[in-house]
């Protein structure tokens, strides 16, 4: 229905969000072109026919097109881009003015400090319409002893709105892929006790190693044993340091043994 020239074209739908009213939806549009991955979220089960405003529908549509076509939802800039060929060769001057109205409110406003409770709300509204959707389908899968099927029906349901798996990120905490693992071993001259079902080669750099046994079976050293103690000695920058010597690099101060070829002494 419209009144004017600068009237809003309204359209009745049974589940939509109009119940919250026009501002709602548009930071509901907005609140898609500012997060992606919310919007992401979205693509799947969102209905531009949620919105009750033909505007928005119009802007939904080609933003969810374009990341449907592309598989990456586009900026407000591109999707500016996108609508002004059409709108420019469009008849509705009504619609072409309400987007150019709704694209000025948004620059003007780009954080309306709410969208927040706007994305919450609309997510609660997702999963009722997709849990509706899959009880009303339960009816007729259960006539075809489909039960299977209604199970998958009600998960996918509850799970709307949910953050999407994109696997695993390999750049997040990346330096850390590239920490030396390997353990360096010194031998305690024990066969028993280097066995690798023991100390597995002896007792590693940076490891504690502490002896337990019954009285009498020799745990204790007196003074008349000789110790040998057998470790790495690491030539850095031209000196030579033992395994537990401080050595002072850009990153900090690092205990010899962790110093790496890319360290820059200082």
């Amino acid at each position: 229905m419209t009144d004017g020239r600068h009237a809003e074209t309204v359209v009745v739908s049974h589940a939509s969000l109009a119940q919250w009213g026009k501002s709602f939806q548009e930071k509901v549009l907005q609140g898609m072109l500012s997060d992606r991955q919310w919007a992401e979220q979205l693509m799947e089960v969102f209905k531009v026919e949620y919105f009750d405003l033909n505007y928005l529908r119009f802007l939904a549509d080609r933003y969810f097109a374009h990341a449907k076509r592309y598989k990456v939802f586009p900026t407000l800039q591109l999707l500016v881009t996108i609508i002004r060929d059409e709108l420019k060769n469009g008849t509705d001057i009504v619609l072409r003015d309400q987007i150019i109205d709704y694209m000025q409110r948004m620059r003007s406003n780009p954080d309306p400090g709410d969208l927040h409770f706007v994305k919450e709300k609309t997510l609660e509204f997702m999963r009722k319409q997709a849990l509706k959707q899959a009880l009303e389908d339960a009816v007729d899968q259960m006539a075809a002893n489909k039960y299977e099927q209604i199970v998958d029906g009600i998960k996918r349901a509850v799970c709307v709105g949910t953050t999407p798996q994109l696997g695993h990120d390999f750049f997040q905490d990346y330096e850390s892929r590239f920490t030396l693992l390997q353990r360096n071993c010194v031998p305690t001259g024990i066969k028993e006790l280097d066995a690798k079902d023991i100390l597995n080669g002896g007792l590693g750099a940076g490891e504690l190693g502490c002896v337990v046994g019954g009285t009498g079976t020799g745990k204790c050293v007196g003074r008349e044993t000789d110790v040998v103690v057998r470790y790495v000695v690491y030539d850095i920058g031209g000196k030579r340091y033992k395994p537990w010597d401080v050595v002072k690099t850009k990153r900090g101060d690092v205990f010899a043994r962790d110093v790496s070829e890319t360290d820059e002494l200082t």
